[in-house]
């Protein structure tokens, strides 16, 4: 029964929530943008550059350029590098040895779907010696809406796939904060929430499925989740290609 897992990186599978906050605010200020909303979880979508892009879009009256957004990633990715000072960042409890596994599972594939740029997420992966397969890393260079990363991970996973690049019988997402569950009920895809306490969320998430080690996951079990039906608000829109990249998609408008 071919399975596609798709996980977060930040808070998921690496303890890089902190430094990445702290180097984002960091490189907001070194490109001109002080003062920013720190509230995250206040912003519509929680990924780099939709945040990015609503501070610039607050100081400057207008979306960045592309440019400016590529000047913003490598800002982001050389302080994030300064703030963990060439040190292997600190990974959850048998997170590296699961994700491995996966990778030698043949009815088992595996992405990642992350709300941070593509120059620190490879940094970060690169920091515990992670070596994600070609094309099973999607972004927030891809995407702004988190459900839209997802998404690009999930089609990039089936156009992998031989032959014709047919589907997945199952697809479970693994996260840590409630805009995860979102975009895992948008889509239609199981959860496993990791945490120590569920009220990430939300009141209605079931015990049942959330981990605080991966020794706890058993792929064996069902994690559909059926939450009240005003507990996830919906899904943005996509448009028809849904092709990555600044400018292709209307989450870039």
């Amino acid at each position: 029964m071919p399975m596609l897992i798709v996980f977060d990186i930040d808070g998921t599978l690496l303890h890089s929530v902190a430094p990445h906050q702290i180097a984002f605010l960091d490189a907001l200020r070194a490109v001109g943008l002080t003062r920013p909303d720190t509230n995250w979880n206040g912003y519509r979508h929680h990924t780099d550059s939709w945040i990015y892009r609503e501070v610039f879009r607050g100081h400057r009256g207008r979306a960045p350029e592309p440019e400016e957004f590529a000047e913003f990633d490598r800002k982001l990715a050389e302080l994030f590098a300064a703030r963990i000072g060439g040190e292997p960042l600190a990974v959850l409890d048998g997170a590296l040895d699961f994700v491995r596994r996966l990778f030698d599972e043949p009815e088992v594939a595996v992405v990642f779907a992350t709300g941070g740029l593509s120059a620190v997420t490879e940094m970060k992966l690169r920091s515990v010696g992670l070596e994600a397969p070609a094309g099973s890393v999607a972004t927030a260079s891809d995407h702004t809406y988190r459900e839209h990363v997802v998404r690009e991970a999930v089609h990039r996973a089936i156009a992998s796939r031989e032959p014709g690049g047919a589907g997945f019988d199952r697809v479970i997402a693994f996260g840590d904060g409630l805009w995860d569950v979102r975009a895992a009920l948008a889509l239609g895809f199981e959860f496993v929430g990791v945490g120590e306490s569920g009220r990430a969320f939300g009141p209605w998430f079931p015990s049942t499925h959330l981990i605080h080690r991966y020794e706890q996951v058993d792929l064996g079990r069902d994690y559909t989740l059926t939450p009240p039906p005003e507990a996830v608000p919906p899904a943005p829109e996509a448009d028809g290609d849904f092709t990555a990249g600044p400018g292709a998609c209307v989450c870039w408008s």
